[in-house]
Protein backbone atom coordinates (compact mmCIF):
# COMPACT_ATOMS: atom_id res chain seq x y z
CA UNK A 1 0.00 0.00 0.00
CA UNK A 2 1.31 3.24 -0.68
CA UNK A 3 0.89 6.74 0.36
CA UNK A 4 0.67 9.95 -0.66
CA UNK A 5 4.22 10.65 1.03
CA UNK A 6 5.66 7.97 -1.14
CA UNK A 7 6.17 5.65 1.73
CA UNK A 8 4.28 2.53 1.39
CA UNK A 9 3.16 0.32 4.67
CA UNK A 10 4.58 -3.18 4.35
CA UNK A 11 2.39 -6.03 4.20
CA UNK A 12 4.48 -7.13 7.77
CA UNK A 13 2.64 -4.61 9.19
CA UNK A 14 -0.75 -5.41 8.45
CA UNK A 15 -0.19 -8.89 9.09
CA UNK A 16 1.70 -8.19 12.54
CA UNK A 17 -1.68 -6.02 13.61
CA UNK A 18 -4.19 -9.16 12.43
CA UNK A 19 -2.18 -11.28 14.72
CA UNK A 20 -2.22 -9.02 17.68
CA UNK A 21 -6.04 -8.52 16.90
CA UNK A 22 -7.33 -11.97 15.92
CA UNK A 23 -4.71 -14.35 18.39
CA UNK A 24 -5.73 -15.61 21.73
CA UNK A 25 -3.29 -17.43 24.41
CA UNK A 26 0.01 -16.94 25.59
CA UNK A 27 0.83 -16.71 21.78
CA UNK A 28 -1.18 -13.35 21.61
CA UNK A 29 1.44 -10.17 20.95
CA UNK A 30 0.72 -7.26 23.82
CA UNK A 31 1.88 -4.57 21.36
CA UNK A 32 4.07 -3.86 17.96
CA UNK A 33 6.44 -1.23 17.53
CA UNK A 34 6.69 0.26 13.71
CA UNK A 35 9.23 2.96 11.94
CA UNK A 36 10.03 4.04 8.65
CA UNK A 37 12.53 1.91 7.25
CA UNK A 38 16.24 3.82 6.59
CA UNK A 39 15.64 4.34 3.44
CA UNK A 40 12.25 5.79 3.88
CA UNK A 41 10.74 3.84 1.61
CA UNK A 42 8.41 1.70 3.83
CA UNK A 43 6.94 1.46 7.63
CA UNK A 44 8.23 -2.10 8.64
CA UNK A 45 7.94 -3.90 11.89
CA UNK A 46 9.93 -3.39 14.49
CA UNK A 47 9.33 -5.26 17.29
CA UNK A 48 6.25 -6.81 18.40
CA UNK A 49 6.13 -9.15 21.90
CA UNK A 50 3.76 -10.98 24.06
CA UNK A 51 5.33 -8.99 26.90
CA UNK A 52 2.63 -8.02 29.61
CA UNK A 53 4.66 -5.32 31.20
CA UNK A 54 3.57 -2.09 30.36
CA UNK A 55 6.78 -0.33 31.40
CA UNK A 56 9.15 -2.96 28.93
CA UNK A 57 6.98 -1.71 26.37
CA UNK A 58 7.57 2.16 27.34
CA UNK A 59 11.15 1.65 27.43
CA UNK A 60 11.17 -0.16 24.39
CA UNK A 61 9.07 2.80 22.55
CA UNK A 62 11.25 5.47 24.28
CA UNK A 63 14.51 4.56 23.98
CA UNK A 64 14.22 3.89 19.93
CA UNK A 65 17.37 5.31 18.59
CA UNK A 66 18.12 5.92 14.18
CA UNK A 67 21.23 4.84 12.70
CA UNK A 68 23.22 8.14 14.07
CA UNK A 69 22.35 7.29 17.88
CA UNK A 70 19.90 9.80 18.46
CA UNK A 71 16.05 9.47 19.56
CA UNK A 72 14.07 8.26 16.99
CA UNK A 73 10.38 8.89 16.41
CA UNK A 74 8.17 4.85 16.10
CA UNK A 75 4.46 4.49 16.07
CA UNK A 76 3.05 1.65 18.32
CA UNK A 77 -0.13 -0.21 18.94
CA UNK A 78 -0.98 -1.82 22.42
CA UNK A 79 -3.26 -4.26 23.55
CA UNK A 80 -4.87 -1.99 26.53
CA UNK A 81 -6.67 -4.13 29.00
CA UNK A 82 -8.74 -2.59 31.83
CA UNK A 83 -11.60 -2.92 34.39
CA UNK A 84 -14.31 -1.04 35.05
CA UNK A 85 -17.01 -1.19 36.94
CA UNK A 86 -19.31 -2.95 34.50
CA UNK A 87 -16.52 -5.61 33.42
CA UNK A 88 -12.96 -5.99 31.99
CA UNK A 89 -12.66 -3.53 28.98
CA UNK A 90 -9.99 -4.10 26.23
CA UNK A 91 -9.14 -1.81 23.50
CA UNK A 92 -6.46 -1.12 20.66
CA UNK A 93 -4.33 2.34 21.35
CA UNK A 94 -2.51 3.64 17.96
CA UNK A 95 0.50 5.86 19.73
CA UNK A 96 2.55 8.06 17.67
CA UNK A 97 6.40 8.94 19.80
CA UNK A 98 7.60 11.44 18.35
CA UNK A 99 10.65 13.07 20.75
CA UNK A 100 11.49 16.79 21.27
CA UNK A 101 14.55 16.00 19.39
CA UNK A 102 13.75 14.74 16.28
CA UNK A 103 14.17 16.69 13.45
CA UNK A 104 12.14 18.90 11.39
CA UNK A 105 12.61 16.89 8.53
CA UNK A 106 11.80 13.54 10.24
CA UNK A 107 8.91 14.90 12.20
CA UNK A 108 7.44 15.62 8.79
CA UNK A 109 8.22 12.65 7.41
CA UNK A 110 6.01 10.81 10.40
CA UNK A 111 3.48 13.47 10.18
CA UNK A 112 2.52 12.73 6.55
CA UNK A 113 2.30 8.60 7.49
CA UNK A 114 0.67 8.48 10.66
CA UNK A 115 -3.02 9.08 9.15
CA UNK A 116 -2.49 6.54 6.75
CA UNK A 117 -0.71 4.43 8.98
CA UNK A 118 -3.33 4.18 11.66
CA UNK A 119 -6.47 4.03 8.77
CA UNK A 120 -4.83 1.00 7.27
CA UNK A 121 -5.18 -0.94 10.98
CA UNK A 122 -8.01 0.58 11.63
CA UNK A 123 -7.07 1.96 14.91
CA UNK A 124 -10.00 3.71 16.40
CA UNK A 125 -8.23 5.59 19.28
CA UNK A 126 -5.02 7.21 18.60
CA UNK A 127 -2.28 8.74 21.18
CA UNK A 128 0.44 11.41 19.90
CA UNK A 129 3.18 11.92 22.59
CA UNK A 130 6.39 14.11 22.33
CA UNK A 131 6.99 13.50 26.19
CA UNK A 132 6.74 9.89 28.12
CA UNK A 133 5.02 11.62 30.28
CA UNK A 134 2.46 11.78 27.41
CA UNK A 135 2.37 7.67 27.94
CA UNK A 136 2.17 7.04 31.26
CA UNK A 137 0.26 4.11 32.29
CA UNK A 138 -2.22 6.31 34.00
CA UNK A 139 -2.16 8.83 31.08
CA UNK A 140 -3.04 5.88 28.85
CA UNK A 141 -5.62 5.04 31.46
CA UNK A 142 -7.24 8.20 31.82
CA UNK A 143 -7.92 8.42 28.64
CA UNK A 144 -8.85 5.07 27.68
CA UNK A 145 -11.75 6.38 30.71
CA UNK A 146 -12.30 9.17 29.13
CA UNK A 147 -13.15 7.47 26.14
CA UNK A 148 -15.44 4.95 27.86
CA UNK A 149 -14.45 2.12 25.28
Amino acid sequence: MSLLSGVEISNDCLTAYKNLVFTRGAAKPTFIIYRISDDEQSIIVEDTSTEKDYEVFLQKLTSAVDAEGKHAPRYAVYDVEYDLEEGRRAATVFITWMPDSTSTRTRMLYASTTEQLRRALNVRVSIHADDPHDIEWKAIMSHMLGRRI
